[in-house]
């Protein structure tokens, strides 16, 4: 075996090596994975370098984040975008516009070329889906209303990908023809913009007709072999196409994953992938990391530390602002700004393709990568403790700061009680607590909503349904739903921090009311039988005694048995 063999192993090693640590280092952090990939790159790069053959590392990384790109688009879904598109995508394309803005003037101001302040003032206004819909799902507030907000928000910022990698390349070559007038920058704009549209319209239409096709023709074959392999050859044909048109070969692969995404086979093709599009794109990530002097982000720090402090402040302002002026209530539109607050996992691809072009060299190449790479760090635990953060907000900084564009619900205070006594409250009228309220106005038994959601309570009320339009951990809105007058309230909100506010407020204005909560958690039923919860219903655990209940007198189990056997989980499960 040669010398450059070898070379190209202990570089294979070292990058995995680097992955599993810092994989590890990440899950015990509950940080995301990649920030553990970059950061362990960072130190093995640096203390290692004369070991790492860097142009395979380059190549195998350019593979790396096609597929990643491929992956990221066949994930994209138009449906849930079409949802959404209506009522945000003005306010996305502000925001995006105004963070570039103010970003870019920044940049300038402190000493940086024009070119290198405008591909990170680009990166810097993007923002990561994700993170946002992995946390989010986790937390079980995925299809709640700041979370399909949040998620769509990010979903037409991934779509905005295709204009800017058309529009930044255009401009780097205006800059270097040495023409670089106002009228000849316009015009490649205005031009880019144009084969930006014709470019989603291709996309559009050939994820209808083209591709659908060549894929049910291959699927047909009954081949998981040669439907990967076509798979695959979609990815880097289109890679190549745009390659040779003058774009970057990362937008072909996104632009193949947006056309497959549209097709019936888009799960299996996902599945198929996914595997080649993890090892690739942790060798992305670590070679990011090993590339990155530690000098020259000690060097920067400063500037660093004030960028990203500034890049999330002027995200969090924007989205916040944008989601109250659309009538959002002040929680929804916190939580919101707080999922978008951090740079997207597109700054790296940014930073990668701004040094194909020569436009990020050195330490401007370190500047990109190191501040997206901190505004993930920073912004990850803010957005798994985004309730947490909100409460703790507006009980100090929060009370300093004008309301923006508050309803005239939210500056109306509360004055008449309402004419309703020994009912239920429902705090939450989303998945859970609109069943939960169909069941009791079938049974005639009063009951009252507490939700923060302006459309389901303008929906409820044209039902003739009673309603308060507020924040139910606010003990004020708790005290004009009549807790005091109350049988029972049930909190259907997955919060956990929400449910403690709730549950201590609810205790206060009636300490003989009965207190129902929902959870996802199993770690989380004795701290809440511990807070006085009477009764507490995990949705997960529910399903599998139903399926239980259904499947077991299939095979001869008696009534008598199953209950038998049903009560035992519920006493493992700690309800019993």
């Amino acid at each position: 075996m040669d010398t450059h063999s070898i070379s190209l192993i202990i570089t294979l090693l070292l990058v995995f090596f680097s992955a599993i640590c810092g994989g590890i280092v990440a899950k015990f952090l509950k940080q995301p994975t990649l920030l553990g990939y970059i950061a362990v790159g960072v130190l093995f790069g640096n203390l290692l370098s004369r070991w790492i053959d860097q142009s395979f590392l380059q190549t195998i990384a350019d593979t790396g984040v096609t597929l990643l790109l491929f992956t990221l688009g066949v994930e994209f879904s138009f449906h849930r975008l079409r949802k959404i598109l209506g009522s945000v995508v003005w306010a996305v394309t502000a925001q995006m516009f105004l963070s570039m803005f103010v970003c870019f003037l920044v940049l300038l101001g402190v000493g940086l070329e024009f070119l290198p302040s405008l591909f990170i003032a680009v990166a810097a206004s993007l923002s990561s889906t994700a993170l946002a819909v992995k946390i989010l799902s986790e937390r079980g507030e995925l299809e709640t209303l700041h979370g399909e907000i949040a998620v769509g928000w990010c979903v037409i910022q991934d779509l905005s990908v295709v204009p800017v990698m058309l529009l930044l390349p255009a401009i780097v070559g205006v800059q270097a023809s040495g023409t670089a007038t106002i009228t000849a920058t316009i015009l490649v704009v205005v031009m880019s913009l144009v084969k930006a549209g014709l470019a989603l319209a291709l996309i559009i239409f050939l994820g209808r007709k083209g591709i659908p096709r060549l894929l049910n023709l291959v699927a047909g074959l009954g081949s998981r072999e040669i439907f990967l392999i076509t798979t695959i050859g979609i990815v880097f044909l289109a890679a190549l196409i745009t390659y040779a048109l003058g774009l970057s070969t990362a937008l072909g692969a996104f632009i193949a994953g947006l056309l497959i995404s549209e097709t019936s086979q888009n799960h299996a093709i996902f599945a198929e992938v996914r595997p080649l599009r993890d090892i690739f794109s942790v060798v992305f990530f670590v070679s990011l990391g090993m590339v990155l002097p530690i000098a020259s982000v000690v060097h920067q720090a400063p500037l660093l530390l004030g960028m990203t402090f500034l890049v999330m402040i002027v995200k969090w302002f924007l989205v916040f602002g944008l989601s109250r002026y659309m009538g959002y209530h002040r929680k929804t539109a916190f939580l919101v700004a707080v999922a978008l607050m951090q740079m997207s996992e597109f700054g790296f691809i940014i930073a990668k393709v701004g040094s194909s072009l020569g436009v990020l060299t050195g330490d401007r190449y370190v500047f990109l990568v190191s501040l997206t790479f901190f505004t993930m760090f920073v912004g990850t635990p803010l957005l798994a403790g985004g309730h947490a953060v909100y409460y703790l907000f507006y009980r100090t900084i929060g009370k300093l700061l004008p309301r923006l564009f508050s309803s005239k619900q939210e500056l109306t205070p509360n004055r008449e009680e309402l004419p309703i006594k020994n009912h239920i409250v429902i705090c939450g009228y989303g998945r859970v607590g609109k069943y939960i309220g169909r069941a009791l106005d079938m049974a005639k038994i009063p009951f009252l909503v507490v939700e923060y959601n302006q459309a389901t309570v303008s929906e409820l009320r044209s039902k003739g349904i009673q309603v308060v339009y507020g924040d139910p951990a606010d003990k004020d809105v708790l005290d004009f739903a009549q807790v005091d007058f109350a049988r029972a309230i049930v909190i259907a909100i997955p919060d956990r921090h929400t449910q403690e506010m709730i549950i201590g407020n609810a205790q206060t204005l009636n300490r003989r009311i009965r207190i129902i909560c929902r959870t996802h958690h199993e770690e989380d039923q004795r701290h809440l039988k511990s807070l006085g919860v009477h009764t507490i219903v995990q949705p997960e655990f529910e399903a599998a005694l139903s399926v239980i209940e259904r499947i077991l007198p299939e095979f001869g189990v008696t009534p008598e048995d199953l209950s038998g056997k049903i009560s035992r989980l519920k006493i493992e499960h700690g309800l019993g």
